[in-house]
């Protein structure tokens, strides 16, 4: 009984250790990259499961956004998979933000935590443990994890959006933005399921030329608040706008 593995990875790619011992496991591992992609390919598989995620884990990587993926996953209910996250940038000069990282994904029930500066064949081993232990709970035999359907274009979205009027319109009803709440949305949403620093929301949003000080976040926050609040009224736009704690905000 083998394990499936859902791969969330950034354009670094996957972790050659890792993918060995996932392989070496005899797991069957479909690679994703972005967090709007890897929840689509998380429902398919649940599906296909009855709902659930039987055998079935998840490898994410910190830096193509696996925290906000936890975290929305979450807040909508959805199940979470036996989950590893792996950072790249785990080593000691990014050492504080590792164990924040860290603690947090713990908080959200990741099983393990894999750093880049461990030894190679560490990470390896690491991640076969995890891939047998899955297996050797899987009741029935695997099943391979069908393609996942193309992300749906912007011409095809469930809303459309107006950025001369500052509108939002979904279905027959419409939202109507601030200016800056509109700034901000249109920044969001030109990079999205990417990261968009606060220093870009700060000097886009708000029109700050010059460098940000912490008085700006504090001005900053309000209106995030407030966009995000309007989109949570609306089934197609609730959930959208992610925290990726101590970077900004991404909307997927």
């Amino acid at each position: 009984m083998t394990a499936q593995t859902i791969y969330m990875m950034n354009g670094r790619g996957a972790d050659p250790a890792i993918l060995k011992g996932l392989t070496e496991a005899g797991c069957e591992v479909r690679d994703t990259h972005s967090v709007a992609e890897t929840l689509n390919s998380l429902r398919i598989a649940g599906s296909h499961h009855g709902g659930g995620v039987t055998n079935l884990m998840l490898v994410a990587e910190v830096q193509a956004g696996a925290i906000p993926l936890l975290t929305l996953l979450k807040e909508t209910g959805m199940p979470l998979p036996p989950t590893m996250l792996f950072d790249q940038d785990g080593n000691g000069l990014n050492v504080i933000n590792s164990v924040q990282s860290a603690i947090k994904a713990l908080t959200l029930g990741v099983l393990d935590y894999v750093l880049a500066s461990e030894p190679a064949i560490q990470r390896e081993l690491r991640a076969r443990v995890l891939a047998e232990r899955v297996a050797s709970h899987a009741p029935q035999a695997s099943q391979v994890i069908p393609p996942a359907p193309p992300m749906p274009s912007e011409a095809s979205a469930d809303f459309q959006w107006s950025p001369e009027s500052n509108v939002i319109y979904v279905k027959n009803k419409y939202i109507r933005l601030s200016p800056v709440e509109g700034r901000l949305f249109d920044l969001l949403l030109s990079h999205r399921d990417h990261t968009v620093s606060m220093d870009d929301l700060i000097r886009h949003g708000l029109r700050h030329t010059g460098d940000p000080f912490d008085e700006d976040i504090k001005l900053l926050r309000p209106h995030m608040m407030r966009l995000r609040s309007k989109l949570e009224r609306y089934e197609g736009l609730s959930h959208r706008i992610v925290n990726v704690r101590g970077n900004g905000y991404m909307f997927i």
